[in-house]
């Protein structure tokens, strides 16, 4: 397990990993969902804390791709198929239409609601019955109450840093934030643990523009 500490923006945990794998990641042939393969850099079990991010995010919104943003920001926000994912459901559907039967998101607030100091308020968006092409990268969602704050954990069993991750992290945010409110807390700490951290060969010259650009704002 890889521990990267505790970070105050979404935009400092992605250049922190961005820098992890470039300078240790292990170079693999990265296969996935319907059997795609390609070169990958990539760390196994990372871990991170993210405390009192806001939005927006200064070092997202100087690095964002729109193409990439806006599906990513649709596929949590619009219920239906994604073609860029094998049309299998979108995270909307898997959240709040979870296999066209149960609003996740509702069921979860009902029960913090009902409990604030569940230690179960748990979705997940694997729809086993149906999912073949296609396995969501965020895996599951648990909220604790803790010291009057709704902290959340995201368990991702993949994370592509070079193209995607960013914009999950955004949107968690969102979905942490929406939660609390409707479940009168304040909104507390994201951890983060992500089985493989990775960015594919393809998307290195965009990774290395961003941490060119990074390291000299810090100087």
């Amino acid at each position: 397990m890889r521990d990267l500490g505790v970070f105050h923006g979404l935009g400092d945990l992605w250049v922190m990993v961005l820098e992890e794998l470039e300078a240790n990641g292990t170079a693999a042939v990265y296969t996935d969902n319907a059997g795609e393969e390609a070169n990958v850099k990539e760390l196994f079990n990372l871990t991170a804390e993210i405390q009192g991010a806001v939005l927006p995010d200064a070092i997202i919104e100087k690095h964002r791709v729109p193409s990439e943003y806006d599906w990513m920001v649709r596929n949590f926000t619009v219920r239906g198929e994604v073609p860029e994912l094998h049309h299998e459901n979108s995270y909307a559907s898997r959240l709040y239409s979870y296999m066209g039967k149960k609003d996740q998101i509702e069921w979860l607030i009902n029960r913090l609601n009902g409990n604030p100091h569940a230690r179960s308020a748990t979705i997940t968006t694997f729809e086993p019955l149906t999912d073949e092409g296609y396995i969501p990268c965020v895996s599951l969602l648990d909220f604790q109450e803790s010291g009057g704050k709704l902290d959340m954990t995201a368990y991702c069993r993949a994370l592509d840093f070079g193209c995607k991750a960013y914009i999950n992290l955004v949107m968690l945010h969102q979905i942490q934030k929406e939660i609390s409110e409707k479940v009168g807390m304040e909104q507390g700490n994201m951890i983060l643990i992500v089985k493989s951290a990775h960015f594919y060969m393809r998307d290195e010259p965009k990774v290395m523009k961003i941490l060119k650009s990074e390291r000299t704002q810090a100087e």
